[in-house]
């Protein structure tokens, strides 16, 4: 299914210091197909400087890739090229909105590899947040012979219970989780409001980005829903290979103030980590929203284990 869908100038509104202008005058797109579906991407790159590294960014739950454009900005400007995709159902991508599998989500990743891999050279790694940080933990089990690395900000494994650890749950969720399965069997595209379990209100702490919430959820692109299959996934999805076998570099980044994903939850994946150059960096009197509301913190953190993984 192809969408209609135009960025337009909206996603200026999600850019808190950079000039948006600026940001959008860099960026190419492109589009490339992963499963029969049309694959939007994000490209930061400027042949003058001839970038070697290159950065593959997962967006999260219900945004596209642009919702990090001020990230991606900054951190293309610290010497890497970023190629952001979004993913099957989202932003600019075809695909049925909010219907996925974490095997469609790895599988885009791994087929964006290739055609970086063909494009640009074999010094790459994939980085994503929340959904996308585990994503981006999916994509390294399932792409582990080419990656050079995996920044995950937010790590689960899906088929041990994780939604126990990351989702307040209220009444009417606990009621409605144990109905997931059989619904995504019985009417897998059913599509259930993602506000049944995330309060995009809870996610950020700064004034500035909590009066542009409303702006998100205004946001024609967003993905306010996701079918059942969707969310089926997000409870039983196992990894390609167990995440002690994982031989991809990874880095683990969270706020100390992650109203989802917990410091106890992200130290204990990463104390199962056997990977080489693994690290694991917890950003102070922060948020979920670290790419928003702490890109100096991130950045120091995450560009120098980029250049030396990569």
């Amino acid at each position: 299914m192809t969408h209609q869908f135009e960025y337009k100038d909206y996603w200026f509104n999600y850019v808190l210091d950079e000039d948006p202008r600026k940001i959008k005058d860099l960026i190419r797109e492109e589009y490339i197909t992963s499963q029969g579906i049309k694959i939007h991407l994000d490209i930061y790159d400027d042949k003058s400087k001839n970038l070697e590294k290159t950065v593959i960014f997962s967006h999260g739950t219900s945004v596209y890739s642009r919702f990090y454009a001020e990230w991606l900005y900054n951190l293309y400007q610290n010497g890497f090229r970023i190629v952001a995709p979004d993913l099957p159902g989202h932003g600019l991508s075809g695909g049925e909105r909010g219907h996925f599998t974490m095997e469609m989500f790895t599988q885009t990743m791994y087929d964006v590899n290739s055609w970086v891999i063909d494009n640009f050279g074999e010094k790459n790694a994939v980085m994503g947040s929340s959904l996308g940080g585990i994503n981006a933990l999916y994509s390294a089990a399932y792409d582990d012979d080419r990656l050079k690395g995996a920044v995950c900000h937010n790590a689960a494994i899906f088929n041990e219970k994780a939604y126990k650890k990351i989702i307040d749950m209220t009444f009417l969720l606990r009621m409605l989780l144990p109905l997931v399965p059989i619904t995504a069997k019985i009417a897998p595209k059913l599509h259930f409001s993602v506000f049944l379990y995330l309060d995009f209100y809870r996610l950020c702490k700064t004034e500035r980005l909590l009066e542009r919430i409303p702006l998100i959820l205004e946001d024609e692109i967003f993905a306010d829903k996701y079918t059942a299959m969707g969310l089926r996934t997000q409870l039983r999805a196992p990894l390609a290979k167990p995440v002690e076998e994982i031989k991809t570099p990874i880095m683990i980044i969270n706020g100390d103030e992650d109203a989802l994903f917990s410091e106890d939850y992200m130290r204990e994946i990463y104390e199962r980590l056997t990977c080489s150059n693994k690290e694991l960096q917890i950003i102070e009197n922060a948020s979920h929203l670290i790419f928003q509301e702490n890109i100096p913190e991130a950045l120091e953190r995450i560009v120098p284990w980029l250049n030396k993984v990569l």
